[in-house]
């Protein structure tokens, strides 16, 4: 079963704990389908349904209280797009009012108004699987995963400034100020405990600013099924409060319903337009100040009417990041890489055409000294008197009927049809005169 929180929620800056996290959660998913009634204000859960479904498995009900109690007393924050595309921020409690009773083993609680109304009418939905939060065992866990759930059809959250990741994951204030204790206590433990437990996998990346570390993003992609059955099955408890629990791949949100829902909607449709992914263009559009993408989109364009690029992706992602606007065009150490990668071309490209210049006059030399030698070789043969070129003939002949049979038979053909050497066919010809050359020159060398 799921819960279908909507992104403002899930991008909350509430210091929620594991316990407190997990609560919220199914109190959104049992009151959800009765947000948009008016009529119905108070909602009713059994703090035994509750309990199992939250992977609660204490039969010190404080501990529920604490939690109810806390979510009364916590403020939440959210920030959507309208349907104008404008931005609308709010702040309240999460819960204005809660109630448990003993007798009758229930909890009934109230969300404001306006929260309400947040919760009941969502652009875009972060899916959270119940069956799977109830295995994480720290609240940083948790919240990390409700953040990067949503970007599962994506690929990346985008970079976010390191103190909204702060807000996001519920450390509180003056909290692990150091980014090393920071990263040690809550960044890495909650990605192990995510790619251990859930059904995604990150991995964290970091941008700098000088030497300090300014902004995180992280890579969601999708865990394997044996993987989520080797992270740990859901207990029998949580299996009967759950009753089925589908598959939460299919009801991701989509790439373009995340960039629908982001501040940076128009700029990141923009960079699709240039063929990017989602992924680059939610990467690029978070990473570099965006009247610096829109400016290299611009410069893009140019280049295109131009007629001078040929992989506009490609060139769009480096133009960004080599910020080539900023001189009509790439800076100059890529310039001068792109020079002497040309420069090493043409060297290369005059070398081989040097090779093969010398090849083809040596070919050609070998051809004029071949062809030489057989005009001497013919030359000395005709010099011969009658009889000892008929001997040669002869002796040419039966060379030809040893290496060469076939081409034999056509020459004995021709001899007992009376065709004159000069008329039979080229390859009989060619092969005589080249086994009487053979002879001519051994009768001519100088040991001989």
């Amino acid at each position: 079963m799921e819960v279908k929180k909507h992104v403002g929620a899930v991008h909350s800056k509430a210091p929620l704990s594991l316990l407190q996290r997990k609560v919220a959660n199914v109190l959104l998913l049992n009151a959800f389908e009765e947000l948009a009634d008016d009529r119905v204000e108070r909602h009713e859960i059994a703090l035994r349904d509750l309990a199992r479904i939250c992977g609660f498995d204490s039969n010190n009900w404080e501990y529920l209280q604490d939690a109810l109690r806390a979510l009364t007393d916590v403020r939440i924050e959210w920030n959507v797009l309208d349907k104008d595309g404008k931005k609308r921020w709010g702040r309240s409690a999460y819960l204005a009012e809660v109630e448990m009773v003993e007798r009758s083993g229930t909890a009934s609680y109230v969300y404001p108004p306006t929260l309400r109304r947040q919760l009941a009418n969502p652009a875009v939905y972060a899916r959270i699987n119940l069956a799977i939060q109830a295995r994480f065992g720290s609240g940083y866990a948790l919240a990390l995963y409700e953040n990067c759930v949503r970007f599962r059809k994506v690929g990346t959250t985008g970079f976010l400034p390191l103190d909204t990741w702060r807000g996001l994951l519920g450390v509180e204030e003056g909290q692990y100020p150091e980014y090393k204790y920071l990263n040690k206590q809550v960044l890495k433990r909650a990605a192990d405990e995510v790619n251990r437990y859930s059904d995604i996998r990150v991995e964290m990346e970091t941008k700098k600013e000088g030497r300090s570390v300014a902004a995180l993003r992280f890579t969601v992609a999708e865990a394997g099924d044996e993987a989520v059955q080797a992270s740990g099955a859901v207990g029998p408890a949580i299996r009967q409060a759950l009753g089925a629990v589908p598959d939460p791949r299919s009801l991701a949100p989509e790439p373009a319903e995340v960039i629908a829902d982001h501040p940076l909607a128009d700029l990141q449709r923009r960079l699709l337009t240039f063929g990017l992914s989602e992924a680059q263009a939610l990467d690029l559009s978070t990473e570099f100040d965006p009247a610096r993408v829109a400016t290299n989109l611009d410069h893009v364009e140019a280049e295109i009417d131009k007629g001078e690029v040929k992989n506009v992706a490609a060139f769009t992602v480096a133009a960004v990041r080599g910020d080539y606007a900023a001189s009509a065009g790439p800076p100059a150490v890529v310039r001068q890489a792109e020079e002497k990668k040309a420069d090493a071309k043409r060297a290369r490209d005059a070398q081989q055409r040097q090779r093969e210049e010398r090849k083809a006059q040596a070919a050609q030399s070998e051809r004029e000294r071949g062809e030489a030698r057989d005009r001497a070789l013919d030359e000395a043969f005709a010099a011969l008197p009658q009889a000892e070129q008929d001997a040669l003939t002869d002796e040419a002949v039966a060379r030809m009927r040893a290496d060469a049979p076939p081409i034999h038979a056509w020459y004995r053909e021709a001899a007992e049809a009376g065709t004159p050497e000069a008329d039979m066919r080229p390859a009989v010809l060619s092969t005589l005169r080249a086994f009487r050359r053979d002879l001519v020159a051994a009768i001519s060398s100088p040991s001989s």
